[in-house]
């Protein structure tokens, strides 16, 4: 469960995310029928373990950042000034808008003061309710200065907003934001999603080492919601012989109307339904018996199909009537979610988007490669379903690690 917090930044994947498809994964358009086969004795059955990753002894296990890009100096630098900003929507986003900001902080010289996390409805909550603070600056020591509170009374120059890319590169951080920061010493980072950012030369293509250490050694659950997030994974082992699990990212609303969209000329398909991952792990042979989380926070009618070929498959709520547990609350429904799919044995994405992005990177992190695409193609073998993050190792995140 280690650094599994984390990622992105990658941000290039600002320029695959905007294109709402799953890049380089082959997405083509699956049969609309609402049927779905029940004859389970028919199919051949490729349990989890028979995935190629699986077998390797390193499997599950945290790579280790380059030392020649992603260690810190051992001296920090004396601080010019101040960036701010705030951590909002969900942990997808929140590792993205740490990384981003450690970036400038870095390139300004300047101190980074711990963010506030805002929810949807507009509540606030301090860095350390949900992240552990005094992990995050120890582990910048030697590369950012880093402020613990609000800015210090004796400072009454406001912040200057500034609308930086996703993992913008140093050039554009010196042509566009230092005059600002010059002036002010103090500018407040609002991080944004940009398609145009490659073509234009303003981010890079793979993470900056800053980034990765931010990402993936710095930034970490608190230790008590460390261990609600253990005790779920916990729960869900349990429930299998051979411990393992699938995490399937579904939400009804994420596929509402006018979202999910296909191409029937170019044969791709941006997101999959309920009935059409059934299909897919039918396809594929996973047994009726095999233990599914689905993100949704509790089964609804579009689940129906899912959970009556895999009755096995379980929503939060579900764990929680088991648990008799009250605790999975607003961002922390999303924070079990989004490690839940971090640390799952295998994962299948139902969109694309920076929460697939950003679990794919935690999971290259530490080795847990089983990443399954429900492309409608031949092929009933489960490594033919391979992301293309994995198979064709064109995440961001690669960067960061010694092979």
């Amino acid at each position: 469960m280690g650094a599994i917090l984390t990622f992105s930044m990658f941000v290039m994947l600002g320029n695959m995310i905007k294109r709402d498809h799953f890049d380089g994964d082959v997405l083509m358009d699956v049969p609309k029928a609402t049927h779905v086969d029940q004859d389970f004795t028919l199919m051949t059955r490729h349990r989890l373990f028979q995935l190629p990753s699986q077998t390797s002894k390193n499997y599950g296990q945290p790579l280790k950042l380059c030392r020649n890009n992603s260690s810190p100096p051992n001296v920090t630098p004396q601080s010019k000034g101040f960036v701010t900003f705030s951590l909002t929507d969900g942990p997808e986003y929140h590792v993205s808008q740490v990384a981003n900001a450690v970036l400038v902080a870095k390139h300004l010289g300047a101190t980074l003061v711990l963010p506030v996390i805002i929810g949807s409805n507009g509540e606030k909550r301090a860095f350390g309710e949900i992240y552990d603070a005094e992990r995050f600056i120890t582990s910048m020591h030697g590369v950012i200065q880093v402020e613990t509170r609000e800015l210090r009374a004796t400072s009454t120059q406001k912040p200057v907003n500034v609308r930086v890319p996703y993992n913008v590169n140093r050039d554009y951080i010196m042509k566009n934001i230092e005059p600002i920061f010059k002036t002010a010493q103090n500018v407040r980072v609002i991080s944004y999603l940009k398609s145009s950012t490659m073509r234009q030369g303003e981010v890079d293509k793979d993470m900056n080492p800053y980034s990765c250490w931010a990402t993936f050694e710095a930034l970490r659950l608190k230790p008590e919601l460390q261990k609600l997030v253990n005790s779920v994974v916990g729960k869900l082992r349990s429930r299998e012989a051979d411990g393992q699990f699938v995490a399937i990212d579904y939400k009804t609303e994420m596929l509402g109307t006018g979202i999910c969209r296909s191409n029937a000329n170019e044969g791709m398909k941006n997101c999959y339904n309920p009935i059409e991952i059934t299909q897919f792990l039918q396809r594929i042979g996973y047994p009726r018996d095999s233990t599914i989380f689905v993100t949704q926070s509790k089964a609804d009618r579009s689940l129906r199909v899912l959970k009556d070929l895999f009755p096995n498959t379980l929503t939060k709520e579900d764990i929680m009537q088991e648990a008799k547990n009250d605790k999975f609350l607003g961002l922390e429904q999303e924070i079990i979610d989004f490690h839940v799919c971090s640390v799952s044995d295998v994962f299948v994405p139902s969109k694309s988007g920076l929460f697939y992005a950003n679990v794919a990177g935690n999971r290259i992190a530490n080795s847990r490669t089983d990443i399954l695409v429900p492309a409608q193609i031949t092929s009933s073998l489960a490594q033919d379903h391979v992301s293309s993050y994995i198979s064709k190792a064109s995440h961001p995140a690669y960067a960061c690690f010694c092979k």
